[in-house]
């Protein structure tokens, strides 16, 4: 579905019914909006993780401006700001006026950035494998960061340092998917990745733009604190992209926000650990 917001097309898709029969009467669910990461992704590889979710809330997924199945407009209007308008646009021209905005990766990003422009909108707010800088984190404990040196062979370090050190075209693209992301899950859970990212659309114009023009200059460490909504905090112990020290700094910079570490998961907790995930939301929405 498509709907024009803000002078582009921004595509979503609905998952579950909002209303489910219970005691004689209508149940209105609660919306759970989704974020996909990348950025330069879509929301494809999202649903197999979040599908169980359905009966629990009715999803609404997004494809951000530039990505996906949503339009092209200048790259220049493509920054999280402007993303986290659209979403909040597009719930306003559904007719919702409360949701839940779970944000994955990036996605996270731009979810943090609803919270702040339209807090009377979220309701409440799950970042998935996050981070609120790309610039290096510390932390007051002693354990290691997830690395992909630790894990990887030379060549596919190769792999992953010219697509880090900004040769971003289609084939330094396929590359880094078919040798790198692999590891983006936990040692145990290694086929996951491929699986997922073959469900999305990557777009090499906007991962350039994003790791180029928009990464450098993110740092909502100093405004964390503006926060004020329920905020669960979701990690990989084995994640290296957004480090379990990523998450802690989200947690503790936000009032009252929860953490869960999933011990047996990298980069995509929805999907490597689905049951334990499942779980945890539940909590959420039942909370």
């Amino acid at each position: 579905m498509q709907a024009t917001i803000n002078g582009t097309e921004i595509f979503f898709d609905i998952d579950g019914e909002g209303f489910r029969p219970g005691a004689g009467r209508l149940i209105e669910k609660p919306v759970l909006v989704v974020i996909h990461g990348g950025l330069g992704f879509d929301h494809g590889y999202l649903k197999p993780g979040l599908s169980g979710l359905r009966d629990e809330a009715q999803l609404l997924y997004v494809d951000l401006r530039g990505q996906g199945r949503s339009g092209r407009p200048p790259l220049e209007t493509c920054t999280l700001e402007q993303m986290a308008d659209d979403v909040a646009a597009l719930c306003a021209y559904l007719g919702l006026h409360h949701v839940h905005v779970f944000g994955h990766s990036a996605g996270g990003f731009v979810a943090m950035h609803m919270a702040l422009r339209h807090p009377a909108l979220v309701k409440g707010l799950v970042l998935c494998s996050s981070s609120p800088t790309v610039q290096p984190i510390m932390d007051d404990t002693d354990e290691p960061a997830p690395s992909l040196a630790s894990r990887a062979n030379p060549e596919t370090l190769a792999v992953a340092a010219r697509l880090f050190g900004g040769d971003i075209s289609a084939e330094s693209v396929e590359a880094f998917f078919r040798h790198v992301g692999p590891y983006y899950a936990a040692p145990a859970h290694m086929d996951v990745p491929p699986v997922l990212t073959a469900l999305s659309i990557a777009s090499v114009d906007m991962m350039r733009h994003f790791m180029t023009a928009v990464a450098p200059s993110y740092d909502l460490r100093p405004r964390l604190d503006q926060i004020d909504t329920r905020t669960l905090v979701l990690v990989g112990k084995h994640d290296w992209v957004c480090p379990p020290r990523a998450s802690r700094a989200i947690a503790r910079g936000i009032p009252g926000a929860l953490l869960v570490e999933f011990e047996d998961a990298g980069h995509f907790p929805f999907s490597e650990t689905p049951g334990m995930f499942i779980r945890v939301m539940s909590q959420y929405f039942s909370g």
